[in-house]
Formats: structure tokens, C-alpha cells, sequence
């Protein structure tokens, strides 16, 4: 499927106080793979074909749950239609008092990774290394993709065809009005959606700069 739109959405969880917890307490059988996700995918080949995922938790009823890695069943199925790349590997949840969500769930890693800024017409800050003042980029340091210390401006390449990825310029899953459109019609629950537009600001470390004001 062909994004015929060029809107693009930064994904963020969106918990609540029941069945999307604001942190989600779990204990694995067997152990995960440790991995870097910000540098890139993990290999399908690391994972066991099956887990056991004890969550301290009364409830859990949300579909996408980026921030630990779990979709429902019916997520699954949206991500399979729209072509998105991805490892899935089957999830046994349990509860507390031995009780079972009505979801099935699953592991869930995004395989694509993509730049997807056009560096031409945005406006954006490189970080730099605090000792040699090099900047953070594979030219100058090596490092495996570009570090920004701020984007003021994100301008979207037209080029971009996928529905659901990793972005690299932000360390954070971005989607397509198509997936957004499809994910909101099927009243699916668990994240929410901020338009990347000439309004959208990426300032990991403005919170740091209110603090400095404050001090001040």
C-alpha cells in the first residue's frame, strides 16, 4: 500500500488508569535479548518462539504499548495489512491473581528504520562532543546515524512510502495518516499521535533549559 499523504505522526504511549498502565512492572520467561534499539533493529533469530510475560498488573487491555514492546492481536493485524516491517513473537500474559488479559498479545519490534528528513529545507541543531567539539555524525565521529540537539523546522521527504517505522532523526516510532485513519477506525487504544507539521518542535533537552531558567 502507497502513502498517498504526506503526513507523518510521532507515535507516543498514551496510558491511563486501568488497563494501560503508566509503568508496566513484568517479568519474562525466558529473559529477553538485550539489544540497543536506538542504533538498530534486534535480529528475529535472538528471540525464543514463544515468552511468558508476568505483568504486575490488575488489568491490561490496550493494543499498542511502545514503550514496552507489546501489541494486541488486532494490532497485528493492521501492521500485517499495511506491510510494515516488523518481528512478532507470540506472548503468554498473566496478571495478578493468576488472571489473563482478554487481548492476546505479542512481542513487538519494528524492523525499519529510516531517516526521513529533508535536510535542505528544515532547520535543526547537530549535538556536538562535549570534550573535542566534533559533531555527533558518522563523517566526523563514526557514530552509526546523525544526533540532533534540536529540530525547529522538520520538513518530511516526499519519498517516503512506509506506514509504521523508526524514525532515526527522533529515536521514536512515526506513522503514516493511513495508519493513523486505520489504528483510530478500529478503535484501537493505547498511543497517541502528534503531527509532525511546521509547528512540530523536537527539543529532547528543552526540559533541562526550564530547569536552568528556574535556577536562574
Amino acid at each position: 500500500m502507497i502513502n498517498d499523504e504526506n503526513d507523518f505522526f510521532v507515535i507516543e504511549y498514551q496510558p491511563n488508569d486501568s488497563g494501560m498502565p503508566h509503568f508496566m512492572d513484568k517479568e519474562w520467561k525466558p529473559e529477553l535479548p538485550d539489544y540497543d534499539f536506538f542504533k538498530a533493529p534486534p535480529s528475529s533469530g535472538d528471540f525464543a518462539d514463544h515468552y511468558l510475560a508476568k505483568v504486575k498488573a490488575y488489568n491490561l487491555d490496550g493494543d499498542y504499548f511502545p514503550d514496552d514492546d507489546l501489541i494486541s492481536s488486532e494490532m497485528l493485524m493492521l501492521v500485517s495489512k499495511l506491510d510494515v516491517k516488523f518481528i512478532s513473537v507470540p506472548v503468554k500474559v498473566s496478571l495478578y491473581r493468576d488472571k489473563t488479559p482478554s487481548n492476546k498479545y505479542f512481542l513487538f519490534y519494528l524492523s525499519s528504520y529510516l531517516s526521513i528528513m529533508d535536510e535542505e529545507n528544515s532547520v535543526f541543531k547537530i549535538s556536538k562532543n562535549i570534550k573535542t567539539g566534533k559533531l555527533n555524525t558518522p563523517d566526523e565521529r563514526g557514530l552509526d546515524k546523525t544526533h540532533y540537539e534540536k529540530i525547529d523546522k522538520f520538513k518530511i521527504r516526499s519519498d517516503i512510502k512506509e506506514h509504521l517505522f523508526f524514525c532515526k532523526e527522533i529515536s521514536k516510532p512515526v506513522c503514516s495518516l493511513l495508519f493513523k485513519s486505520e489504528f483510530e477506525s478500529l478503535k484501537l487504544r493505547g498511543i497517541k499521535f502528534e503531527k509532525i507539521d511546521d509547528n512540530y518542535k523536537y527539543d529532547p533537552w528543552g526540559d533541562w533549559d526550564d530547569w536552568d531558567d528556574w535556577d536562574d
